[in-house]
């Protein structure tokens, strides 16, 4: 019978291998090479292994290609905000549009509320900048008279989002941030979806011949998606009205229609008498579940 493999004696042991991994995964040395580790150990009269040998004990952990987030793996909270009216919470994000030549942009900037999924605020530049951002931010607030303290503006985490200068904006407003966790996209459902409705149009173009171009399509769309566009996430009403306070009205008289076509002819109708489609009580950004989740 076989015993136990023999331990090779230039092995490293288990405790000092893992003192080796914490020191290549420290904030010191998380974003080096193991080339570049080794002979800055060695200026400083340090001998921890070879170069070949940190390489080996970062792979045992999956850590060549990943060390600062395998090592700290860093958690971010999912963003979680819901509203149940107008001007409470907002979404916002920047998507290009592709320009006269290959690999040349314009940015469209969008502002929505996920209550009534109405734009509340756009912009279209030829640069993807948090100057255009604050612009168009602190035009919203005021267009829309919004209160401080009373609206959360999300977003993902971009440089535009992020800055200090936009933050520095936000508290001026007393506006609450909220982010999105890095690449999840989900986090951010109301500008995914309201730049693919863009995209979608029929007058949608290839590219924009220049920045008027572009700008024009932009006010053409934004005035058909508020004004025009039968939204399924809001009872099949215009986002304008939701935001104007008209829904409840609309869907009123929606229903008087059905229930005359429901007195005239109820054997049209097998199952129950129809109902106009309701606006939801609560738009959410990660609506909590009945189970608890781990973030």
């Amino acid at each position: 019978m076989l015993g136990p493999p023999a331990v090779h004696p230039a092995r490293i042991g288990d405790g000092e291998r893992k003192a080796i991994r914490e020191l290549l995964c420290s904030t010191r040395f998380c974003d080096l090479a193991p080339a570049q580790v080794y002979p800055a150990l060695l200026d400083e009269g340090v001998y921890v292994c070879s170069i070949r040998q940190m390489y080996r004990i970062l792979a045992e952990n999956d850590l060549v290609g990943e060390r600062r987030r395998g090592h700290r793996r860093t958690s971010h909270t999912k963003p979680r905000v819901h509203a149940t009216g107008p001007n409470q919470v907002w979404t916002w994000d920047i998507s290009r549009l592709a320009g006269p030549r290959l690999r040349s942009w314009f940015y469209l900037y969008v502002v929505i509320d996920i209550y009534s999924r109405c734009i509340v605020g756009w912009a279209v530049a030829d640069v993807e900048s948090d100057k255009v951002a604050r612009r168009m931010i602190r035009a919203a607030c005021g267009r829309h008279g919004v209160d401080p303290d009373t609206l959360t503006l999300h977003s993902d985490r971009g440089a535009q989002m992020t800055s200090n200068s936009m933050a520095e904006l936000l508290e001026e407003l007393g506006v609450t941030r909220s982010l999105s966790r890095p690449r999840v996209s989900n986090d951010n459902p109301y500008s995914e979806a309201g730049f693919k409705t863009a995209k979608y149009r029929p007058d949608y173009p290839n590219r924009f011949a220049t920045l008027a171009e572009a700008r024009s399509w932009a006010r053409r769309f934004v005035r058909w998606y508020n004004y025009e566009h039968y939204h399924s996430g809001v009872g099949l009403l215009h986002p304008a009205e939701v935001h104007q306070g008209n829904g409840p009205a609309i869907r009123a008289a929606r229903q008087t229609v059905l229930d005359v076509a429901y007195t005239t002819h109820p054997e049209r109708f097998l199952n129950k008498a129809p109902t106009a489609p309701a606006i939801p009580a609560a738009a959410w950004i990660n609506k909590p579940t009945i189970n608890t989740e781990i973030n």
